[in-house]
């Protein structure tokens, strides 16, 4: 049996769409057993988990002393790479960013399904990411102020340190 050798790239492309699709199979499949409401919940839930663990991986291995703003934008890249999120665009005034993105995998799934709207799980992503970069008692204020699923142009995410980091 001849072994595939796949490009890095190749690899990771295939990891990004494996990661959206299992994210929303889980999702669907907790939604028709137990409801959409249960299914939020949850859904939720596993990102907060999830995204904490990320950003304590990352200030491990790879952003070993964050500082705020470079810290998270660094963490944020690093995610929005593994989620596929293409079309993303970051300001940084004052220390608050602002993300944009016209681009993103999960976007569109969640738009196929009809089933869901992204803007929760977002604002728990960037709080969670946050908490395992600069630690448990690290707070940011997260707001979705636009929103790809709900008819605007772009998904739009605010992002403020309340605290020094």
């Amino acid at each position: 049996m001849e072994t595939l050798k796949l490009s890095p790239e190749k690899l990771l492309d295939i990891a990004q769409y494996a990661f959206v699709r299992m994210d929303g199979a889980w999702f669907l499949a907790l939604a028709k057993k137990h409801g959409v409401q249960a299914a939020w919940e949850m859904d939720v839930e596993a990102w907060s988990q999830f995204s904490y663990v990320f950003g304590k991986y990352l200030r491990k291995n790879v952003i070993p002393e964050p500082v705020w703003p470079g810290g998270f934008l660094g963490a944020l890249e690093i995610l929005s790479e593994v989620l596929g999120i293409a079309g993303r665009s970051v300001e940084v005034n004052d220390g608050v960013i602002v993300v944009r993105v016209t681009d993103c995998q999960t976007q569109k799934a969640i738009a196929k399904a009809g089933v869901a709207d992204c803007g929760i799980v977002t604002v728990q992503t960037y709080e969670g990411l946050a908490r395992g970069l600069f630690g448990e008692d690290a707070v940011v204020e997260v707001r979705h102020t636009k929103n790809l699923n709900r008819g605007d142009g772009v998904c739009e995410v605010v992002v403020r340190s309340t605290q020094s980091s």
